[in-house]
């Protein structure tokens, strides 16, 4: 019994996808306005933008590293962690549609490729975050000695 359960799962969770493919098609091609992005995913332009915001982050770290001015380091540190809220903001533009309703359809092939750019700018932003608190924490450090 255990096996036939176990069976109709994993036969269940294959199959899905292929439904899930057509599932809310409801024959609206002129819904959204960013050009067949799914909601929360960045046009061309926006992700120029972030690519941008993302290596004005990287050199304020580096800068952040090379600094031995406690207080220009703490001025930096800030600057940087503003720097991370607006990418943060950036990255959540697309996330507020009217009406919650899916845009319009894009190719399957663009739209693996936005997510993922996507997820690589989300894995920059989680690096950048961590380099953040490793400064922090050196600063710390310094402070308490």
């Amino acid at each position: 019994m255990r096996t036939m359960i176990s069976a109709v799962v994993i036969a269940t969770a294959i199959a899905s996808p292929v439904f899930a493919e057509n599932a809310h098609d409801h024959g609206d091609k002129n819904q959204g306005a960013n050009n067949g992005m799914m909601m929360g995913m960045m046009n061309h332009d926006q992700m120029m933008a972030m690519h941008d915001h993302m290596k004005k982050m990287h050199a304020l770290m580096s800068e952040i590293k090379t600094e031995t001015d406690p207080e220009k380091r703490q001025q930096l540190m800030n600057e940087h962690m503003q720097t991370m809220q607006e990418g943060m903001q950036m990255m959540n533009m697309g996330n507020g549609m009217k009406g919650g309703k899916k845009m319009d359809k894009m190719d399957i092939t663009k739209r693996m490729d936005m997510m993922e750019k996507h997820m690589g700018m989300m894995q920059k932003m989680m690096g950048q975050m961590m380099d953040h608190q490793s400064e922090a924490n050196k600063s710390n450090e310094h402070q308490h000695k």
